[in-house]
């Protein structure tokens, strides 16, 4: 069999064309030459798997493994192929590669190398752990794609970062997008595409044979944008949590990257297509409704559920919102969380797979302070409540699914022997009992876990993501590197150095100092001759000290000035609001 080997400039991602054999009687592929034995698939092909796109520019895929090796056959049509890498250990760390591949030439001028497959030939793609691929269909009618596998399925193996995440890759499409001059990704359910669907669940062979197929080409909700009727609660009860700060603020309103960290699970679940939301507060709070509002701002509807009789746990939540949620499936979204990844597909794999309960998890390295899952063959079959010795290195993150089952089990629970309704308790009674009890892993979670440094690296987390914006002024003498955001009605002037990611919100003035990375820095804020690096500045705070703050959390309206006694230099600074100190 003839192969022709064409380099990228990804490390170890490398493209074949391979022939076919093709006659009156049919095709005959030899997709991996050799067999096991070919060093293409040194690890052996452990599943195989197609993609049939009927949608022109609807992306596909959009994922990387961390362990499992891919190779990707172009079977039919055209497609534009975009490639990232995420080793931390690679040569070619953080570099992307796109290239058209496919049976006809773009009548459309590109700037990506293109090649074209002729009668009898193949594309073949073989794709390396941690190497992010996706592709856009670039023909009218179907582009089909098989792959072979190095491992069996494993959906915990799976990373799908959304399309935003991945560099270079919403730009690329933009790109293509202007080209075709289309103007939605959404896509709508075709008569071919039903078709093809009947025609798979027709045939038990093939959908026994490709396990993932009809996943990969279903055109429902998860790529129309809708979501089938269900309910959705945040958690937002006030605690005595990371105090002195929660003494006058739910610690829900602290803002990450001058925004309150509820709102990163709002707007996540806003969108995912949800248009009403239940929140779940203490009777005694009258802070969170005023900031958060009806959700006018989101064009949705908000609903306050008061949980009364005290913080009882994630259980209890479930039962106060009981006669809101009424017999409807429901996701409960941990508002002191922010989670990253692709909402839909979890709430599609809910649907399709008739769960009653979708956990999501995350990979860490200390669990113990969690939910943590207890495995058999890859199902969970118990959740330890903060384990000494954790049985996995997943955590349950704050993203759960549930049907009306769930209240028949929260019917029955006790108290634990920290006088709450554990959660944990709620998912290893759905499993006990007989549910269905699936877990999806999430590639990016933080939490807030009741401590300074929590906040500080959640403000570290949101500021990862920051796109660059200057909307104030800044004098010449100014030195600004890397990625920063200036508010308008801001002023950065004499020498400073602002080092990014930093986020300076509207009406602030800074002067003759240094802004270190991964510092957020609130509205109408006064910074003089003073240093301070990864940091969160609440509004209205007042500094000028020549002491050096650093991993600092300062509350609203505080005062730092300077002070000729203050010894040792460098500061480490948690106030409430409303404080003045003198250094």
């Amino acid at each position: 069999m003839e192969i022709k080997k064409l380099s990228t400039t990804i490390d170890g991602l490398n493209l074949y064309l391979n022939k076919v054999v093709m006659d009156e009687r049919g095709v005959y592929c030899d997709m991996a030459p050799g067999g096991t034995d070919s060093p293409l698939f040194k690890d052996g092909i452990k599943h195989i798997h197609g993609s049939i796109a009927t949608k022109k520019l609807v992306p596909r895929g959009g994922h990387y493994h961390y362990r499992l090796r891919e190779n990707f056959y172009t079977l039919s049509g055209t497609a534009l192929w975009y490639f990232y890498d995420f080793r931390e250990d690679s040569p070619t760390y953080q570099k992307s590669y796109a290239v058209i591949l496919g049976f006809e030439k773009p009548k459309e001028n590109f700037r990506f190398p293109s090649y074209t497959i002729e009668e009898g030939s193949m594309a073949q793609i073989f794709i390396p752990p941690k190497v992010y691929h996706i592709f856009w269909p670039l023909s009218d009618g179907q582009v089909v794609v098989a792959g072979t596998g190095s491992l069996d399925y494993d959906p915990s193996d799976y990373a799908r970062p959304a399309i935003e995440e991945v560099p270079g890759a919403k730009e690329i499409f933009e790109e293509i997008k202007e080209v075709f001059k289309i103007s939605s990704l959404r896509m709508t359910e075709t008569s071919e595409a039903i078709s093809i669907k009947e025609k798979i669940r027709a045939n038990n062979g093939v959908a026994a044979f490709l396990p993932e197929f009809t996943s990969h080409i279903d055109t429902g909700f998860a790529s129309r944008g809708d979501i089938p009727r269900m309910k959705a609660i945040i958690t937002a009860g006030r605690n005595a949590q990371l105090r002195p700060m929660t003494y006058t603020i739910n610690k829900h309103l602290i803002p990450l990257a001058n925004k309150p960290m509820i709102f990163y699970a709002i707007e996540h679940l806003v969108s995912t297509g949800f248009k009403e939301i239940g929140i779940v507060i203490s009777p005694e709070d009258e802070e969170l409704p005023k900031v958060v509002g009806n959700g006018a701002r989101w064009n949705i509807k908000i609903k306050y559920i008061l949980q009364k009789g005290g913080m009882l746990g994630l259980g209890h939540v479930i039962k106060v919102a009981r006669d809101y949620l009424g017999d409807e499936p429901f996701i409960l979204y941990l508002g002191d969380n922010i989670i990253r990844g692709d909402l839909k597909l979890f709430i599609s794999r809910f649907f399709q797979e008739k769960l009653n309960c979708l956990l999501g998890l995350a990979k860490i390295k200390n669990p113990h302070r969690f939910g943590v899952p207890v495995f058999k063959n890859k199902k969970i079959i118990k959740i330890e409540e903060r384990p000494m010795e954790p049985k996995s290195q997943y955590a349950v993150c704050g993203l759960y699914l549930y049907d009306k089952n769930v209240h028949k089990i929260i019917e029955g629970l006790r108290l634990s022997s920290r006088g709450q309704y554990e959660i944990s308790d709620v998912h290893s009674r759905l499993i006990e009992k007989g549910f269905n009890v699936g877990w999806q892993p999430v590639d990016a979670w933080w939490k807030d876990k009741g401590k300074p440094e929590d906040i500080l690296e959640g403000n570290r987390f949101v500021l990862e993501k920051i796109t660059p914006s200057i909307k104030g002024i800044v004098e010449e003498n100014v030195e600004i590197r890397g990625k920063v955001v200036l508010g308008e009605g801001s002023k950065i002037l004499g020498h400073s150095l602002i080092c990014g990611p930093v986020l300076i919100g509207k009406g602030c003035t800074i002067k003759d100092s240094y802004i270190g990375s991964f510092t957020s820095i609130g509205d109408r804020v006064e910074i003089y001759s003073s240093e301070i690096d990864s940091s969160l500045v609440m509004e209205g705070v007042h500094i000028f000290t020549p002491s050096r703050l650093t991993a600092s959390l300062i509350g609203k309206n505080s005062s730092i000035v300077s002070s000729k006694n203050s010894r040792p230099s460098g500061c480490k600074i948690i106030v409430g609001e409303n404080s003045s100190i003198s250094l």
